[in-house]
């Protein structure tokens, strides 16, 4: 269904030294079945010639705004779009990345189909960078659930992509008294849980209409650094958001999610980071003293019995017998 929608979408575009990818990327905005489109491009102080493209794009496009900044981070940037975006609904695309031509037109039409305040689609993972429109698939199936429904999902492991800011369509609302944390990395995942938890109804397709490209510089394929345990804060702040909601039983799998993510911290550390004894240590004493506020809590309506099960026996593991823990779940890990 298309519904032909006159509402304005804002697409907040971070850039910083993409010179390779920026054109791919702000192309796949422009070329949007979906016209009524406000493209924000923020220049986070680039040094090749990103700042450049950007202002070519600007000059020819009027859907386009540019904004250059000094450097601060992707969070810095988001929350610069996010402060000039005009849109009645939002979405983020990473400059590495791009769209399917069909990525606003679908999830905007579930939205407005569902009477939605978020849609949510899966990527496409790119490792060469030249995948067509081919690639891409509309949703054969899409599932309408409570925010709080999807607050609970994007804890599993099997979700990992809901934490994602990209791939998602939201509405500026849910934006209002929300922003990145800057200066951290893992950024999505501070905010994910409090953004799904203030939608009153989310709609999940099995759509793939991103296009997530794992670029040499990327995050992901740097090498392990104690910066990266900042996921360990922003799940620790997703523990403290729903003991201050109320939320009891999503506080019980939050706790129990920063739990097993210090087990894996502990895990990964030690073997990618043989030498950062100290946080050893203290990545040892977090997961225990987290345990043992876990250890008796029952509340699993995030998972069938037999993973609570299941889940019950990694976490004494974890806690009792770690080097068998980490030989069976973090043995080559390269993320937490």
């Amino acid at each position: 269904m298309h519904t032909q929608s006159s509402e304005l979408v804002s697409v907040i575009i971070p850039v910083y030294n993409m010179q390779d990818y920026l054109e791919r990327c702000v192309d796949s905005a422009l070329g949007q079945t979906h016209r009524e489109l406000q493209i924000i491009l923020i220049n986070d102080g680039s040094t090749d010639s990103s700042g450049e493209i950007c202002e070519a794009f600007g000059a020819e496009n009027p859907q386009i705004e540019v904004i250059h900044r000094e450097n601060g981070g992707l969070s810095a940037a988001r929350n610069t779009g996010l402060d000039h975006a005009r849109g009645k609904w939002i979405t983020f695309l990473d400059a590495d990345d791009y769209f399917s031509r069909f990525f606003i037109e679908e999830n905007l039409d579930a939205c407005l189909e569902y009477g939605a305040d978020l849609a949510a689609c899966r990527f496409v993972p790119d490792l060469v960078g030249n995948l067509g429109e081919e690639s891409f698939t509309k949703a054969s199936t899409s599932e309408l659930v409570t925010g709080r429904e999807a607050a609970i999902r994007h804890f599993g492991k099997g979700a990992m992509w809901l934490n994602m800011a990209w791939g998602k369509l939201s509405r500026a609302s849910l934006w209002k008294d929300l922003r990145f944390p800057e200066g951290r990395i893992n950024e999505d995942v501070f905010v994910s849980h409090q953004l799904f938890f203030s939608a009153g109804k989310v709609v999940i397709s099995d759509a793939y209409l991103y296009a997530y490209y794992l670029s040499p510089g990327s995050i992901m394929r740097k090498p392990f650094t104690l910066q990266r345990l900042d996921v360990l804060d922003a799940w620790q702040e997703g523990v403290r958001f729903y003991e201050k909601a109320g939320d009891r039983e999503l506080y019980d799998i939050a706790r129990r999610v920063y739990c097993n993510r210090l087990f894996d911290a502990y895990g990964v550390c030690r073997r990618l980071l043989p030498d950062e004894r100290a946080t050893h240590e203290q990545l040892r004493r977090q997961s225990i003293a987290a345990y043992s506020e876990v250890r008796r809590v029952y509340s699993y309506i995030d998972l069938p019995s037999s993973k609570a099960l299941l889940n019950r026996g990694k976490q004494f593991l974890g806690r009792y017998f770690p080097a068998v823990y980490a030989a069976l779940f973090t043995r080559s890990r390269t993320y937490i």
